[in-house]
């Protein structure tokens, strides 16, 4: 694990809520159109609590960064700023944690639902609090504007999302999927194929898995929709070390030079298409991109 090292405050930005507005002038694909949709991205918050071992924003990679989340009425100052001086009809949160604690989703879901600003918006959510959370929140977030959450599903294993430190389970999964979708909320769930340790079966537990959220929301009025990644080791990640433990050699696992086939991803593909070529669980990296191809073929055909 990484050297846990004093905070040091003066490697913070700022207060983020005396921070000025973003000058979008600067910013020439912001806001953007999606799908004819004039869409701009915002930042709600800035750290993570949490230690998944894959990335580079988990905790104990970070140890100088403190969890600040913006308040409600500032979030809700760039919201109408979005609206009315830069036409955005939608918003997309990129950051982390907006829906990872109900005392501040309460708050701020109750600020979009009194603007009244006709904006509808995504973000990024996390599966433990929103499979916990009462349906009076869920009701919230539709009334709020909430179009589509992200959720970092990786695995259909319990056992890889235990050694991933995910702090879910399936069943979790299933459950929160199938919550959201029913009130009427789109899930977009990421999927890791390829994980350390990731045994065969495993890695069809995931596949499965995808099929399966397909199936229990078909027909609901939230569409669940997956996007498959092969894994990369990034440095500082609690994984990185375990690499090394192993045996992997870090300018192995920096080099991505190892292209993915284009003939097996088409143009409009959503993963990135660079990989380091290594091997990290059972299953072959030809074997994991074949069935990375394969299910987001699938997706792209529902």
């Amino acid at each position: 694990m990484p050297t846990v090292r004093s905070r040091d405050r003066l490697l913070l930005a700022p207060d983020v809520d005396a921070m000025p507005l973003l000058d979008r002038s600067h910013l020439d694909q912001d806001p953007y159109r999606d799908g004819g949709v004039l869409e701009s991205a915002m930042v709600a918050s800035r750290g993570c609590p949490f230690d998944c071992s894959f990335c580079g924003a988990a905790v104990s990679s970070n140890p100088d960064v403190t969890v600040r989340m913006r308040r409600p009425d500032r979030v809700m100052e760039e919201t109408f700023d979005l609206r009315t001086r830069h036409g955005a009809q939608r918003v997309r949160f990129v950051d982390d944690l907006f829906l990872a604690n109900q005392r501040l989703m309460r708050t701020t879901l109750k600020a979009f639902v009194d603007a009244r600003l006709d904006v509808r918006w995504d973000a990024t959510g996390r599966i433990n609090v929103l499979a916990g959370a009462s349906d009076e929140l869920l009701d919230l977030m539709m009334a709020a504007g909430c179009r589509e959450v992200a959720l970092g599903i990786e695995s259909g294993s319990d056992r890889v999302l235990r050694y991933v430190d995910k702090k879910i389970t399936v069943a979790q999964i299933v459950h929160a999927v199938t919550r959201l979708c029913r009130v009427g909320i789109d899930v977009k769930g990421y999927f890791i194929l390829g994980l350390p340790t990731e045994t065969h079966e495993e890695h069809q537990a995931t596949l499965t898995l995808i099929r399966r959220l397909w199936d229990v929301t078909n027909g609901l009025p939230g569409r669940f929709r997956c996007s498959a990644f092969e894994y990369r080791p990034y440095p500082g990640t609690p994984d990185w070390q375990r690499l090394l433990d192993a045996g992997y050699l870090p300018d192995a696992m920096l080099d991505y030079s190892d292209q993915m086939d284009d003939v097996l991803f088409s143009p409009d593909r959503d993963e990135f298409n660079f990989s380091t070529g290594l091997q990290f669980g059972e299953v072959a990296v030809g074997g994991v991109r074949r069935n990375l191809a394969m299910i987001m073929a699938e997706q792209r055909l529902r």
